[in-house]
This record gives structure tokens, C-alpha cells and sequence, in this order.
């Protein structure tokens, strides 16, 4: 597929690296030469200087050939106009633009193919926020994902040592649940991915699980691995961003898992953005003015007794400092946002629970719109080094590669590893851990894991079928 990305800035370069290794032809453009210099030292793709409103530059870019392209500057009017440009000069079947101004979705027809011309529209902070909503609903997770709105959902967990499961073989986790739907799909033991894991698999102190299980059934596995959870009812965040209001609106909007309501502080350094904050929030959440690493702040505030610190704000040391102090005080749980990738590395081994790059959220987010074939999702995990994807699986015995076989006799690209499959049936949705060996049938939603990007591709052509299927 001809893809032309506009913007090379870290959502840019991270969709190309994530689309270059799957056989794509890309092209990437900015007015940044620098940018485009280092993106190609990287990456086998074609680079091109210049601004992409103007219709010389993105026929250069070979425009006219494109089967996608991909807008995610900083500028949301850039982002709109090369949409716009695309469908009216070029006619690229598939246009996505990513917008972070708010107020543009009380106009949805202003982005629509009758307006703008995209055919996609990505909210990187709408992303966010629920990456973090849904870390705040499972307070011991280091990831969270939902599939099929939300009736599956794969976690990480990292296992304690004095937890069930720990030092017990996988197969132990369908004696501690028997009653429970789960799969575990991938482990990782000190940075790597254990390979051909299987029911004598023991885990460990440390190791990171991926499992997949029913939304109703997930604090119950999760207790096995990690033997206590804490609720994540009071919420400070740091940083009155547009990033920190949504988040403060999204909780204010939802119930805890006791069905209560969160108590959420906002703190944010500039007066008159809290004056802001307190007029686009309710009388629920408490808006306070002062630094986001005030000691004396923090203790006023009751940081001890903290669930949840929230570090948002647009600093990278800000937003660390103030999740370690907030750690040191007392507070349960930390999770910061980092915008510099090579900082998140750093983090590991500190008292912060959980750094992650707003760059992947949005990715994830991305790649739904991207992906090949019948994608119903599809989301980065541990930074971009694995994938989870939900594909329809369509035709019959006859051409398709995965119609009418049990999930053990398919043949996976090694490395990957379905998970589940959610079929509806009479109206309503069922789901099949691989562990019970089902049956792919048409019209199926399969949950493929994959350990490399670079198996993505394999994986959209096992699940497509033969020529003549349509």
C-alpha cells in the first residue's frame, strides 16, 4: 500500500517506523529538513521537504498514486487543509487527520467528507484519556485494552512474589478459576518474551503477563497475580492542560467500581487557566493553583492518603519529579506522562508505577484506521515492540486459510498467538478462549497476538481470503 505521512514529528516517524517494516511504500513530508534527514537515516522510506498545503509538494510526494495518507502535524488547520487538498486535487481513497482542537467536534460535518474531506479523524487526547481511564478502573494493570466495546479485554499485570500464581505452571490458573474465561497469551521475563509458552510454563516473580479474559472476570484474575488490589477512588492530577481537563471531565463522568464518585484534585501553576478549569468543571473537582512539585502543597492536600497521582502537564521533568515526590509522600500509585521516549527507560526501576508516551496511545488509535482487511482494532503494546489486533475472519473451508479449523491446527506465523474469538450467535455475543480449542467460523472476530510488528502483515494474509471469495 502507498502511504504518504505528513509530519514528521514523533507521531509521524512512529506511524512510519510501525508501517515501513510491514512491505508499505511510504513517503514522509515536512518543512523540517533535519527531521526528514534523521527519519531516513532510520527508516527505508522516501523523504520530501516542504510544506503540504501546497499541491506541488504533495504531487512530488507522489500524491496521485497514494492509496493513503496520513496528516499529523501540530497545526490541526495544516492537518484539515492536506485532507481537503487530497480528495479535491488527487482523489486518495483513504484521508486521516489528527485534531486536537475540542471545539471542532461540536462540528462534525466541518470534518466530514462534505467538509474537510477526511474520511478518519484521530483525537490524540481524547486516546489518552481513556489509556488513563482505563489504568484508573484497574488500578493494578499496567495496560489495559478493550475489544468488542468492552465485553473482552487484554491486561498486563506484573506478578508479586507472594501472589497465587506465583512459581505455579500457567495450567494452575484454570484450577484457581475454574468458572473464569482467561488465556494468558504472552509473557515477558526481564525484557524478553518467552517463546512457545504452554500449560507447564511456571511464572515467576517479575514477569509480565498479557492475558485475555471477559470484562466481568478481570479483577478476579487479576488478584491472582497480584493478591490485593487497592481502589483508585481519590485522583490528584498535575497540569491543567487540555490533557488534565479531559481527564478530570472523563472521571467526573463515570463511577468507581463501588459506584461511587471520584474525588479528583486538579493542580495547575497558571492562574488564570485554573479560573478556566474551574468554569469547564464541575463544583465536584477541586481546581488548585500552585506548583506541581509544592511539598507543602502535596501535604496539605492529602497526598498521603492519594490513590491515583496523575502527572499530565507538558514537562517531562515536571511531570517525573512531581510523580516521585508524590511516591515519597505517600501517595499509592503514580503514572506520568512522557513525551521523550528515552526518559520513559530511565523511569524504570523508580517508584513510579507506570510512564507512557502519549505518542503510543494515539498510535494505537492510528493503526485501527490503517490496518488491512477486516481490522477492527488493532493497538501497540509495550512501546510499540508487540501488537494486539481484532480481525474479522471471513469465507470458507474452501479459500480461507482459518475458516472451518480448530485454533491449534491453524497455522500461526511464529510468534503470534490467537487469543480468543467473540462470535455472535441468536443476537448475542459469545467468546472462546483459544485454551478451549474452538473452531473459526465466518464472520468470527479473532484476537491475534503478535510479538514483532513485522508479523502483522503475515497475519492479515493468513486471515484473508482466496481470490474468488467475493
Amino acid at each position: 500500500m502507498r502511504i504518504l505521512i505528513i509530519g514528521a514529528g514523533k507521531v509521524g516517524s512512529s506511524v512510519a517506523g510501525n508501517l515501513v517494516s510491514e512491505s508499505n511504500d511510504i513517503t514522509i513530508v515536512d518543512t523540517n529538513k533535519a527531521k526528514i534527514a534523521e527519519i531516513q537515516s532510520n527508516y527505508d522510506l522516501q523523504g520530501i521537504v516542504g510544506d503540504a498545503t501546497s499541491p506541488s509538494v504533495l504531487a512530488d510526494a507522489g500524491a496521485v498514486d497514494a492509496d493513503m495518507i496520513i496528516a499529523v502535524t501540530a497545526n490541526d488547520e495544516t492537518n484539515l487543509a492536506v485532507t481537503l487538498i487530497a480528495e479535491q486535487l488527487f482523489n486518495v481513497p483513504s484521508r486521516i487527520a489528527r485534531v486536537r482542537n475540542d471545539e471542532l467536534r461540536e462540528y462534525p460535518a466541518l470534518l466530514s467528507t462534505s467538509g474537510f474531506r477526511a474520511t478518519s479523524v484521530i483525537w490524540p487526547e481524547e486516546a489518552i484519556t481513556n489509556y488513563i481511564v482505563q489504568l484508573i478502573t484497574y488500578p493494578e494493570a499496567l495496560q489495559v485494552i478493550e475489544f468488542s466495546d468492552g465485553d473482552v479485554v487484554l491486561m498486563s499485570v506484573k506478578i508479586v512474589s507472594s501472589s497465587k500464581m506465583c512459581g505455579r505452571p500457567v495450567s494452575a490458573l484454570q484450577d484457581e478459576l475454574p468458572r473464569v474465561k482467561v488465556q494468558i497469551v504472552s509473557i515477558y521475563r526481564q525484557k524478553y518474551r518467552l517463546d512457545d509458552i504452554d500449560g507447564k510454563t511456571v511464572l515467576e516473580a517479575g514477569d509480565e503477563i498479557f492475558f485475555l479474559t471477559t470484562k466481568a472476570c478481570a479483577h478476579a484474575v487479576v488478584k491472582t497475580f497480584r493478591v490485593k488490589t487497592r481502589r483508585s477512588d481519590r485522583v490528584m492530577i498535575v497540569g491543567g492542560g487540555s490533557l488534565g481537563l479531559q481527564l478530570a471531565k472523563a472521571l467526573d463522568q463515570v463511577e468507581t467500581v463501588s459506584g461511587d464518585a471520584y474525588n479528583v484534585k486538579i493542580i495547575e501553576s497558571d492562574l488564570s487557566r485554573c479560573q478556566f478549569l474551574s468554569q469547564n468543571l464541575s463544583s465536584s473537582v477541586l481546581v488548585l493553583h500552585g506548583d506541581m512539585t509544592d511539598e507543602s502543597l502535596f501535604v496539605d492536600e492529602g497526598i498521603a492518603n492519594t490513590d491515583l497521582f496523575v502527572a499530565v502537564s507538558n514537562d517531562d521533568e515536571d511531570n517525573i519529579m512531581s510523580c516521585l515526590l508524590a511516591k515519597k509522600l505517600g501517595a499509592h500509585r503514580a503514572i506520568t506522562l512522557i513525551n521523550r521516549t528515552d526518559y520513559i527507560d530511565l523511569v524504570e526501576g523508580t517508584s513510579i508505577d507506570i510512564a507512557f508516551s502519549p505518542t503510543e496511545a494515539t498510535l494505537s488509535d492510528l493503526l485501527r484506521h490503517i490496518r488491512q482487511g477486516d481490522v477492527l482494532s488493532a493497538h501497540t503494546l509495550r512501546r510499540g515492540g508487540a501488537e494486539v489486533m481484532e480481525i474479522v475472519a471471513h469465507g470458507s473451508a474452501k479459500n480461507s486459510k482459518v475458516i472451518g479449523r480448530t485454533v491449534d491446527k491453524i497455522a500461526m506465523p511464529q510468534g503470534t498467538a490467537i487469543g480468543c474469538i467473540l462470535r455472535t450467535v441468536s443476537g448475542v455475543q459469545e467468546v472462546f478462549m483459544a485454551n478451549e480449542v474452538p473452531e473459526v467460523l465466518d464472520g468470527d472476530q479473532v484476537i491475534v497476538f503478535m510479538g514483532n510488528k513485522r508479523q502483522i502483515s503475515e497475519v492479515e494474509k493468513l486471515f484473508a481470503p482466496s481470490v474468488g471469495f467475493f
